[in-house]
């Protein structure tokens, strides 16, 4: 009878323990990184200031318990690397495996929809509706700078349709691209035809160099967005390059860790080398924008480069502002060399600012720093999966 009570002694510690481990896992280890699977993860909960947020605690207390529960990050490290090492896959959805090694972005967002598709013309898209919001958008940067124009980045599937997976090219083999369509409405709009670029052209050409997509990358780095921002500056501006930036090779991991935490892959490439008495550099900080911290950490993808900082502030021209998603980040570093300034401010976090940061965020960006050119720079996928609000909310942003 007394080693049975002892058995059940220990089995209720055992049971307890491991009751308790999630909980001790919480507190012990590090917390995962703040863009893990490529979303923000559930914030901390706080005592309701009211009813409303009463009635909504039990839902925000369960998504942070979803988000936050002990070893959490280590039991998706380690399932990511079972499913890629066993199997050659990916448990998140929004990556899609190509041929040759080639990874591509199969779905943007949570909403898990095939976004190649989309982009391949296998799926309607509302190209007039798209037309008209780029339209208004562009109208009302117009009023925000002398200079105001669209980047339109072509997607990596574009550039290398022969790397889809194979069931993909024989879906998308019987249809035409969306963005042939409303490019071509575009070039019949007096207000917009030279005021949006899709350097397809540009890119395949600089492919045949150097890589502009790197086979395991879902972004252009620098390598990849110097020869679209020369092009830019020296074609399309007239601009001289004010400073000159050395390039050296470096080895630089893929953004595949933030959507796949566990995995990563490394490319060499070409990184710039700065210097602070030819250029201060500023990324992804509230640091780099003292103006406009507060915005700036919501906004999360932020970057600032000076070149002419050692001028007085009438002389600092020109001056450039970048407003885009995550392919933005990569073409301010080329183009800073061409400017006096550079700000690039990302939109995919726009949502996270109050009205009156958005307020703020306007007026310093346009009425205090009065960029001579505001440049949107969006991927096609951005384009054509972001017609839902994404481009009203940044219209509404720059509207006086």
């Amino acid at each position: 009878m007394s080693s049975i009570r002892w058995w059940n002694m220990g089995v209720v510690v055992v049971w307890l323990s491991l009751l308790g481990l999630p909980m001790a896992g919480h507190w012990l280890s590090s917390p995962p990184p703040a863009q893990a699977e490529n979303r923000r993860l559930a914030p901390s909960v706080s005592w309701p200031a009211s009813l409303a947020e009463a009635k909504g605690l039990p839902a925000a207390v369960q998504a942070w318990l979803r988000d936050h529960f002990g070893f959490r990050h280590e039991l998706l490290v380690a399932h990511n690397r079972l499913n890629h090492v066993v199997f050659g896959s990916f448990t998140s959805r929004e990556l899609m495996a190509g041929k040759d090694g080639y990874l591509f972005l199969g779905s943007k967002g949570l909403a898990h929809h095939n976004t190649l598709r989309t982009l391949c013309g296998a799926d309607e898209v509302p190209v007039a509706v798209i037309h008209g919001q780029l339209r208004q958008l562009l109208a009302v940067s117009r009023a925000a700078a002398p200079v105001a124009q669209l980047l339109l980045v072509p997607d990596k599937s574009r550039l290398k349709p022969e790397k889809l997976p194979q069931w993909l090219q024989d879906e998308c083999a019987a249809f035409a691209p969306p963005v042939q369509a409303l490019l071509a409405g575009i070039r019949q709009d007096p207000d917009m035809d030279r005021r949006v670029f899709y350097p397809f052209d540009v890119m395949r050409l600089a492919d045949q160099a150097r890589p502009v997509y790197h086979p395991w990358n879902l972004h252009w780095d620098h390598q990849g967005a110097m020869p679209v921002a020369d092009w830019l500056a020296q074609t399309q501006w007239s601009l001289p390059r004010r400073v000159d930036v050395p390039l050296v090779e470096a080895v630089q991991s893929f953004d595949l860790p933030q959507f796949a935490p566990g995995l990563s892959h490394s490319h060499a490439t070409q990184v710039p080398l700065y210097k602070d008495e030819n250029m201060l550099v500023c990324h992804n900080s509230p640091e780099c924008f003292p103006e406009l911290a507060g915005e700036a950490a919501a906004l999360f993808q932020v970057a600032r480069f000076r070149s002419a900082w050692q001028l007085p502030p009438e002389q600092r021209r020109p001056r450039l502002v970048i407003l885009g998603d995550s392919f933005g980040e990569a073409i301010a570093e080329p183009l800073a060399p061409y400017f006096a300034e550079v700000w690039y401010l990302s939109m995919n976090n726009l949502s996270r600012l109050s009205p009156e940061q958005r307020r703020r965020l306007r007026h310093v960006t346009v009425d205090l720093f009065q960029p001579d050119v505001l440049l949107h720079v969006y991927s096609e996928q951005s384009i054509f999966m972001g017609y839902k609000g994404y481009f009203r909310d940044i219209t509404a942003l720059l509207s006086p």
